[in-house]
C-alpha cells in the first residue's frame, strides 16, 4: 500500500486489482488535492479482518467487487470514520446498504458504465442458445461427438419477456427488436420504451419464448426464478441471465432443462459445474460465459473515468447513483443520507 496526499484531509483507500492504475492518470492529481489517498492492488477479496484492517483510518473507501468482503453492517461497525463507499460496479448485492445507511455510511454506485456491453452480451448469448454457435465450435473442433446435434431456432417472430427493463433490458429491447422479436417486460416501476409491452410477471412467463434477466438482486433475497415459474414458461423456451446467478433456483432451472421443458439456460457466471451439470454444459444446454459481459474496451476507460468522478463527488460532500436498499420486490423507501464532511477530524 502506498500512501500519497497532504495530512489533515479525509482519507480515501482505494482498492483493486491494478490499485491506481485502475484510474485514469489525469485524474489522481484530482483525488490527491482532495484526500490523503491509499491505493492497495490485489488480486482476490479481502477477508473481513483484512478490510478492517485496510479501512481502519479511512472517510472514503472506493473499492471494485472481485476484491470487497461482503459489506456488513457488523464489519462497518467496526469503522467509526467511515463516511462513504464508492463501488466499482452496478449491482450491490454483496452489500446490506440498509445496515450501512443505519450508521450514516453512504454507498455510491456505477449504473451505467457498462449498460451496451451487457446488453450486446446478452444477445450474444441468446443467439449462441439460438443458433448453438457455442456448441458447433466446440464439434469442429473435436470437443463433443461430431453426432451431437446442432439443430436452432429463429429468433424473428418469437416473444422476448424482459424482467427489469431499465438502462440495460431496454436497450436489449431495442436489440432484439431488430431481430423482429416482440418485446414484453415487467417491472415494478415502468418507464415507456419504444416497441415494449409490459405486463404482470405471470403473464410475461406464459407468452415468452425466450426470458431475460435485468434485475438487481436484493440482500439476502431468495431465488426469483425457481420451479413454479419455469412451469410457467412454455415447453421449450430458453432463459438468459446477464444479471445475477443467484435469481436463479439452479436445482429447479436443471431439472426443467433435464426434462425437457427449458430448451436451454445461459448465465454469465461461473456459479454451475461439477457432475450435476458436466453434459449439460458439454451439450451446450447450458452456456456459462464467467462474468464477463461488462469485460470490454469502451467499459474499461468509461468505467475508469466514471469512478473517478464518483469518487470526487463523495469527497466533496455530494455522492452521485446513491444506492438504496432493495427488497424481493423492489427498492424501499430510503432515508436522505447524510452528506460527508468535507475533511476528517
Amino acid at each position: 500500500m502506498t500512501s500519497q496526499g497532504i495530512t489533515g484531509l479525509p482519507r480515501l483507500v482505494v482498492v483493486s486489482v491494478q490499485g491506481n492504475k485502475s484510474l485514469p492518470a489525469e485524474r489522481l492529481a484530482d483525488l490527491e488535492r482532495l484526500a490523503t489517498v491509499d491505493y492497495l492492488a490485489r488480486e482476490d477479496a479481502m477477508s473481513p479482518d483484512e478490510a478492517i484492517a485496510a479501512f481502519a483510518d479511512a472517510d472514503v473507501v472506493a473499492v471494485t467487487p472481485k476484491v470487497s468482503p461482503p459489506l456488513t453492517g457488523d464489519l462497518v461497525a467496526r469503522l467509526p470514520r467511515l463516511r462513504g463507499i464508492v463501488l466499482h460496479a452496478t449491482g450491490y448485492d454483496f452489500v446490506d446498504v440498509a445496515a450501512l445507511q443505519r450508521q450514516g455510511v453512504v454507498v455510491s454506485t456505477l449504473p451505467s458504465y457498462s449498460t451496451r456491453s451487457v446488453a450486446e452480451q446478452t444477445i450474444g448469448m441468446l443467439l449462441a442458445l439460438s443458433s448453438r454457435l457455442h456448441l458447433g465450435n466446440d464439434r469442429s473442433r473435436g470437443l463433443v461427438a461430431p453426432t451431437t446435434s446442432l439443430r436452432g431456432f429463429e429468433l424473428a417472430g418469437r416473444t422476448l419477456g424482459i424482467i427489469g427493463c431499465g438502462r440495460i433490458g431496454s436497450t436489449v429491447a431495442a436489440l432484439a427488436q431488430g431481430l423482429g422479436m416482440t418485446t414484453i417486460a415487467h417491472d415494478i416501476a415502468p418507464k415507456p420504451v419504444t416497441g415494449v409491452t409490459y405486463v404482470e410477471r405471470d403473464e410475461l412467463l406464459d407468452r415468452s419464448h425466450v426470458v431475460s434477466l435485468h434485475t438487481p438482486l436484493a440482500w439476502g433475497a431468495p431465488p426469483m426464478l425457481g420451479a413454479a415459474e419455469f412451469a410457467r414458461m412454455p415447453e421449450g423456451s430458453v432463459l438468459v441471465n446477464s444479471s445475477r446467478s443467484a435469481l436463479v433456483d439452479d436445482d429447479a432451472m436443471i431439472d426443467a432443462i433435464r426434462r425437457g421443458h427449458l430448451r436451454g439456460y445461459a448465465v454469465d457466471d461461473e456459479t454451475l459445474g461439477g457432475p450435476r451439470v458436466d453434459d449439460l454444459l458439454r451439450e451446450g444446454r447450458i452456456l456459462q460465459t464467467g462474468h464477463s459481459a461488462w469485460w470490454t474496451d469502451e467499459v474499461l476507460e468509461r468505467g475508469a473515468t466514471m469512478w473517478a468522478d464518483a469518487i470526487v463527488a463523495m469527497l466533496t460532500g455530494e455522492p452521485t447513483n446513491v444506492a438504496v436498499p432493495l427488497s424481493v420486490d423492489g427498492p424501499l423507501v430510503a432515508a436522505e443520507p447524510d452528506v460527508l464532511r468535507a475533511a476528517s477530524a
